[in-house]
């Protein structure tokens, strides 16, 4: 018999003796990112806003304007609640092995990458970010062409602390 057949072997896990990653504390991210949304709804609700009143005066008839600012009103107002209710479902969690990120209160998706799969981590701001005071943390593993998790909302303090345990996390698993 092949020394290496007999070495195989492949024993089935016990699953209810598995972690449980909905144990996890979770870390929300900062309320400032709630004002980001809010400012980036705005505007596209003013864009909306400003096309409607090019149509009225283009004479769309008051049945028509009616019904389309109606649509928008309860569009928008769903977006505001949408971003309210999206911000509360954001967490993320530093394991000793692992990331563990959540989003999503209707679609709930949790993605957990371990550290030995993570390449880089990358911190990045936008305009909206640098007013607010807050960052996004991409974290990038191997074959993926973007990253796979971003959390956004992070202080920019906690964003960096976050990208230099993972740095230190996944240089200890090279070695």
């Amino acid at each position: 018999m092949d020394p290496i057949a007999k070495e195989f072997s492949n024993e089935q896990l016990d699953l209810a003796s598995l972690p449980k990653y909905e144990s996890v504390a979770f870390s929300s991210v900062s309320s400032k990112y709630l004002i980001k949304m809010n400012i980036q709804t705005g505007i596209l609700m003013l864009v909306l806003f400003i096309t409607l009143g090019v149509l009225w005066f283009l004479q769309l008839n008051q049945l028509q304007a009616g019904i389309i600012l109606a649509i928008i009103s309860v569009a928008f107002i769903f977006r505001f609640w949408n971003n309210y209710k999206l911000l509360q479902s954001l967490g993320y969690a530093v394991r000793d092995k692992d990331v563990v990120y959540k989003r999503g209160f209707i679609f709930n998706k949790t993605t957990i990458i371990p550290f030995n799969r993570v390449q880089h981590a990358s911190i990045s701001r936008g305009v909206w970010d640098k007013l607010l005071g807050i960052s996004s943390l991409n974290i990038f593993t191997a074959g993926g062409s973007g990253s796979d998790i971003t959390i956004p909302g992070l202080d920019p303090e906690m964003a960096v602390r976050l990208k230099e345990a993972i740095a230190v996390k996944i240089s200890k698993d090279e070695f």
